[in-house]
């Protein structure tokens, strides 16, 4: 079963994610960094950006795609459960590809609540000595 972050969909969050991402990186975020980075092709990402768009999402002002408020926020807690759970497998010995493969497609399966639930009891038991 997966989680729809307040209707935003799988695709829609790792369209924001790697905005975000792109972004923290060069400064700026064009159709074509997004394309890349996403193994998509361009027009498929100029539809998927009109859609954020009419949602919005994000903004392009002079080919520069940026995060509205509403974007900005459900790209950083996609990332934060990305990065949660890259750590997570990693800590477990999975190695770096696999565990980033992989936390891509947990990043979208638990509700908010949940992964903090989640989130705070690991900090908890990492806090007691256990939980690595």
């Amino acid at each position: 079963m997966r989680y729809e972050n307040a209707g935003a969909t799988e695709s829609s969050e790792d369209y924001l994610e790697a905005i975000l991402v792109i972004r923290a990186e060069r400064g700026f975020c064009r159709n074509v960094d997004i394309a890349e980075r996403l193994g998509v092709s361009r027009p498929s990402v100029t539809k998927a950006l009109a859609g954020l768009s009419s949602q919005s999402l994000v903004e392009v002002i002079d080919r520069d795609v940026r995060l509205a408020r509403r974007g900005l926020e459900i790209a950083q807690t996609t990332f934060e459960k990305h990065e949660f759970f890259r750590r997570l497998l990693c800590d477990a010995g999975v190695d770096g590809g696999t565990a980033s493969e992989e936390a891509c497609r947990l990043e979208h399966c638990i509700s908010d609540p949940s992964f903090r639930r989640l989130a705070d009891h690991l900090a908890g038991l990492r806090g007691q000595g256990g939980g690595g």
